[in-house]
């Protein structure tokens, strides 16, 4: 079930990014697109950081950092044109993108630093980590609305500073904190602990909340503006984690295989948007749709060069 769930995901962020539903209904679009659709890159760190407990208690944290880290480095390499080449080799904008990450990939880079900050918070109390969690997310929340609502507008360099989204969604104040929740969930083996009609009914309040805060925030804070935080994310991300383990699917579907698909689709959807873009005029559904497919068989390829190149997915 959780590798499918990983799938879904990866499948989500291309709904995102393609703009999924945008030309039927802003509405809708604004509340599956820009909502929805959000709940996958903190899922995936949920998950990451319930399977990071069994990377700290066996001490595998320098052959976890150095598979990260080298994959970070290759597809940013494979990225290159993007975010060197068209932003024409300038310093100020090239030293913070490979620090932070370009596009998608700044996933993998707060991932990196996430974990080594967890690693050494992997003793703190559970009540420590939670507290923390929410306390870190919050000052991340608050930089953003600070950002979206322009509350400095007479101080140019302040507010470009508070809109740069990296600081606001990175290591610390986006991936640390669903790191922890996952990395919790199993440290306490909380996900085993719940009753299936619990679980659903924390998946169906996650998910009102997570509606209804987009929803407020679209008509009533920021308008057109597209949020990457939501706080109901602590909410619903560990509850589709939860959900995973509660909710079993039998099935012959190879587990490893499917989870490579779901990283493989992370890391090539954006490449095939841009070929869409430059050669085709589709509506933002319909494009959505055929990188779907076109990010299934580039992964497929992905996968069996991996074989042979490792770090590759």
């Amino acid at each position: 079930m959780l590798d499918i769930l990983k799938v879904v995901a990866a499948l989500f962020v291309i709904g995102t990014h393609a703009g999924f539903l945008f030309e039927y209904s802003e509405v809708a679009s604004q509340i599956v697109t820009n909502g929805i659709f959000r709940i996958a890159v903190p899922f995936f760190f949920c998950v990451n950081g319930f399977f990071l407990f069994n990377v700290f208690k066996n001490d595998r944290i320098k052959m976890w950092a150095k598979r990260v880290g080298i994959l970070y480095l290759i597809w940013m390499l494979i990225y290159t044109y993007f975010w060197v080449y068209l932003n024409d080799f300038e310093l100020l904008k090239v030293i913070p993108t490979f620090f932070f990450g370009f596009n998608h990939l700044w996933y993998l880079a707060a991932l990196f630093f996430g974990g080594l900050i967890l690693y050494l918070l992997r003793n703190a109390s559970d009540a420590v980590l939670l507290v923390s969690t929410f306390i870190l997310f919050l000052i991340g929340i608050v930089i953003q609305y600070l950002g979206q609502l322009h509350v400095f507008p007479e101080q140019s360099t302040l507010d470009k500073l508070i809109n740069y989204p990296p600081l606001h969604r990175n290591f610390l104040l986006f991936a640390l904190p669903l790191l922890s929740i996952g990395y919790v969930i199993r440290r306490t083996n909380f996900h085993t602990k719940l009753s299936k009609q619990f679980v659903k009914r924390l998946l169906i309040i996650s998910l009102t909340l997570l509606v209804a805060e987009n929803l407020i925030t679209y008509y009533f804070v920021t308008g057109e503006a597209i949020l990457n935080t939501y706080l109901s994310y602590l909410f619903l991300a560990p509850a589709l984690l939860i959900a995973a383990f509660t909710f079993k699917i039998t099935s012959n579907l190879n587990s490893k295989l499917l989870s490579s698909y779901s990283i493989a689709i992370y890391l090539v959807h954006p490449f095939i948007i841009f070929l869409i873009y430059k050669t085709l005029t589709l509506s933002p559904t319909v494009t959505t749709f055929v990188t779907i497919i076109v990010s299934v068989i580039a992964s497929y390829v992905l996968i069996q060069l991996n074989k042979k190149l490792k770090y590759i997915i």
